[in-house]
């Protein structure tokens, strides 16, 4: 609504009618959007909804709203999707990270109306454009650009695209040194919560944000997905979604008080989202959001900036330094293998070896 307002104000300044309104005008109004001092957030967030309200409500040309001819590299793309998702049962985060990194080897084997070329996709063909589309981005992203190209070449040899099996030749991602989990201390928590003033509706809001990620071991997308149906007052417990599965938490003390406390201040919103934005479109808050709300929090309360994932790390270190076993903490944090739980195990043991007195030191 904010951004249909905008463009009446600017249409009547520019003296254009309704009998104007397609692509080319709104091209205009963004671009006189994106000149002012400060741009409107509706002009990036909502430009999609608007477009598609406005063509359904027949403000469009009929040319303007054909659909354009599909050429077969899209409907290959289209189907590797479809693969991953049926298929590998990967979720839609992942399929678009991959189809981001790999799509664009269909396009190098496509010739200019759209064919591919399948019988190009060799071993040579493939290191180029792995070479290439890495060459601006860091390690963890390259590793990434090379299991994306190897999901699209497994698609294509299951359905009969390739007959050969180009990835033994394909260039290997250089190895990742995988860093232990990294908390944060309890006074880098007290000092998060120091500059959140629960006096205002955000601090409040902040304030529930750091209890609920450190005590909980939310991910900032767990957080941000909290709706107010999913917290159970009368049982004290919270139904956590994320990455496709469902777990539920008891909630703690704290947390419990920190929720209400925000709860009583949160303005009326769009949605049901238990974290929303302040300003209009109130609406729940995305993991990013959640996420730039430590990350704030850090640079007011002076200290080195943490982002929302190493609250999640703190949560489970916690537990394991309370004397906790790996199943609690696995159980907290929802994960689905203890495996990917045991990498806290090996923080605990690194401070363990700190502590340890060295072979024949024996202290008097």
């Amino acid at each position: 609504m904010n951004l249909l307002v905008r463009l009446s104000l600017w249409m009547q300044a520019e003296g254009a009618g309704t009998d104007q309104v397609g692509q080319a005008l709104l091209d205009r109004f963004v671009a006189s959007e994106r000149s002012r001092a400060v741009v409107a957030a509706s002009v990036t967030t909502c430009m999609g909804t608007m477009r598609r309200f406005l063509i359904a409500a027949g403000y469009f040309a009929a040319s303007e709203n054909e659909v354009c001819a599909v050429t077969e590299a899209q409907t290959a793309v289209t189907e590797w999707r479809t693969w991953m998702r049926d298929d590998r049962g990967l979720l839609e985060k992942t399929i678009d990270a991959r189809c981001y990194y790999g799509a664009g080897l269909v396009d190098v084997v496509a010739t200019p109306d759209g064919t591919v070329e399948w019988f190009r996709l060799g071993a040579p063909v493939v290191n180029a454009y792995v070479a290439e589309r890495g060459r601006p981005h860091g390690v963890v992203t390259r590793a990434h650009i090379v299991d994306a190209v190897r999901c699209l070449l497994r698609w294509a040899l299951s359905t009969g695209r390739i007959r050969r099996d180009p990835t033994a030749g394909v260039l290997k991602p250089p190895g990742t040194r995988r860093a232990l989990p990294r908390g944060v201390g309890a006074d880098q928590v007290a000092a998060l919560l120091s500059v959140c003033d629960p006096v205002t509706a955000i601090g409040a809001r902040d304030r529930a944000v750091v209890t609920i990620l450190v005590r909980l071991g939310l991910r900032a997308g767990e957080a941000a997905r909290l709706t107010l149906d999913d917290i159970d007052w009368t049982a004290g417990q919270l139904k956590v979604s994320g990455k496709g599965r469902e777990h539920t938490l008891p909630i703690p003390v704290d947390v419990g008080e920190a929720l209400e406390a925000w709860l009583r201040a949160r303005p009326p919103a769009l949605d049901r989202g238990v974290f929303v934005r302040m300003k209009a479109p109130r609406r729940r808050m995305t993991p990013s959001g959640v996420s730039g709300i430590i990350a704030r929090l850090s640079d007011l309360a002076g200290v080195d900036r943490i982002y929302a994932h190493r609250l999640r790390h703190t949560a489970a270190m916690d537990v394991l330094a309370a004397g906790g076993t790996l199943t609690e903490a696995k159980e907290l944090l929802g994960h689905v293998y203890t495996v990917t739980t045991m990498a806290y195990a090996k923080v605990d043991l690194v401070s363990l070896r700190a502590l340890a007195v060295p072979f024949g030191q024996v202290p008097r």
